[in-house]
């Protein structure tokens, strides 16, 4: 039955050398691809009329008159307190903490205890 090689080695022999260059060289070079444009028939550009500005009238505008819209009436509730935002209390997750780190505490005692009998 044939060996099997082992996997775990050089995988580069000792001839081979690596360069281990931490900083990078820059840009590769890219040759520029140059295009010949291709000339584009002449459009016929037909000319532009004027359009004639209109004269001011000696009569000033007219005052716009905006209408502020009526506020509702609504009444609304009022609370002595404010509504409840943001996290619960941690405590229980302390008394949890304290709880499992008293358990700890016992049991390795207990354990020694039982060991020493």
């Amino acid at each position: 039955m044939p060996t099997p090689t082992p996997i775990i080695g050089f995988i580069v022999s000792n001839d081979v050398v690596v360069n281990d260059d931490p900083l990078p060289l820059g840009p590769v070079a890219t040759p520029i691809a140059t295009t010949v444009p291709t000339p584009t028939p002449a459009v016929a550009v037909a000319p532009i009329a004027a359009t004639p500005e209109p004269t001011p009238s000696a009569e000033p505008a007219p005052d716009v008159v905006l209408i502020d819209d009526e506020v509702p009436l609504g009444g609304v509730p009022v609370d002595g307190t404010l509504p409840k935002t943001g996290e619960s209390s941690p405590a229980p997750y302390y008394f949890a903490g304290l709880a499992l780190a008293g358990l700890g505490l016992i049991l390795r005692r207990t354990t020694r205890n039982s060991k020493r009998k």
